[in-house]
């Protein structure tokens, strides 16, 4: 029997949303693009499945991780899970390996170190590990393609996250959206998509603007992916501080941002020194009329620009 051929195993991953698309995942790329560029490895993934379109096309193999009470009685928190004992994220990671050590030559094992202090660190894997590139699979550009119109407007992304008991909610997201549809220009201009995860984003009631909630997932898709494929189709990105207006900035989407934590979003974040207005507002109260005057001076703005080329 011949030699076995090599592979790179990539997890498990149990943590946060961001810290998983913005510290982790971009590895992937890096490596094949980089560090092994045109050598014959496999690249497995162990991740949840609903996160399976960080990795997308970069994967050979994505395996869906299962822990008991995940999303409800276990919460993500940086790079750990709460209320996951060590010994039991050790013993998934153990038997991911063990199971493809058998018809793999493991080159390379990555996975957090979720020790206490060690997952609150950021900088855990370097950012010079990283190549910020997704590829979701192409069942999720199929199903955008097929929900946004081809009408040549530029694409807005309203990034309205909002969560039950969460300090950072802005209860002015149904004002912003009242305003916003009676800018007949921007209409006239723009598409605005509503983004978010169900449940923890506030939908327009009177669906007046696209939703990426609205789009049917199929077998190879995801709600994340749906995320990234927009975000390669965006101009630009409105939302309080969260994932999504990270996400943005890593695709280099101009992105105006409000929230508590400016030089975070703004430069740590920012890896790709993409455009970005932020106001800070500790309070997470600020006013709709402002907030709409700056994104259609940054919307105009930049769609002149585009035409002066």
């Amino acid at each position: 029997m011949g030699d076995k051929k090599r592979a790179v195993l990539m997890g498990p991953f149990v943590g946060e949303f961001y810290w998983e698309a913005g510290r982790f995942a971009p590895m992937l790329p890096h490596m094949i693009m980089n560090q092994y560029k045109g050598q014959d490895i496999t690249y497995i993934i162990l991740t949840r499945q609903d996160r399976f379109d960080l990795y997308g096309k970069f994967a050979d193999i994505l395996i869906p991780l299962h822990v008991n009470g995940d999303y409800s009685d276990r919460k993500p928190e940086c790079f750990r899970l709460i209320g996951l004992k060590l010994d039991e994220y050790n013993n998934i990671a153990s038997k991911f390996k063990t199971q493809y050590a058998e018809r793999f030559k493991i080159i390379k094992h990555i996975y957090p170190d979720v020790r206490k202090p060690a997952f609150v660190n950021k900088n855990q894997f370097h950012k010079n590990q990283m190549h910020y590139l997704f590829k979701p699979r192409q069942e999720n550009y199929d199903l955008v393609n097929e929900y946004l119109p081809n009408n040549g407007k530029h694409l807005v992304v309203l990034a309205s996250r909002f969560r039950e008991g969460f300090k950072r909610n802005w209860n002015k997201w149904d004002e912003f959206y009242n305003l916003l549809v009676k800018q007949t220009d921007l209409m006239t201009d723009f598409n605005f998509i509503i983004c978010g995860k169900k449940g923890e984003y506030v939908p327009d009631k009177r669906a007046r603007f696209f939703d990426m909630n609205e789009i049917k997932l199929g077998d190879k898709s995801s709600l994340v992916g749906l995320l990234l494929v927009i975000l390669e189709k965006a101009f630009f990105t409105f939302g309080s501080q969260s994932a999504i207006p990270n996400l943005s900035l890593l695709h280099k989407v101009d992105v105006l941002e409000f929230g508590c934590q400016k030089n975070l979003h703004t430069k740590t974040y920012n890896v790709t020194n993409t455009p970005i207005t932020f106001f800070e507002n500790r309070t997470y109260d600020i006013d709709p009329q402002f907030i709409l005057k700056n994104l259609r001076k940054l919307l105009n703005s930049k769609k002149e620009k585009l035409k002066n080329g």
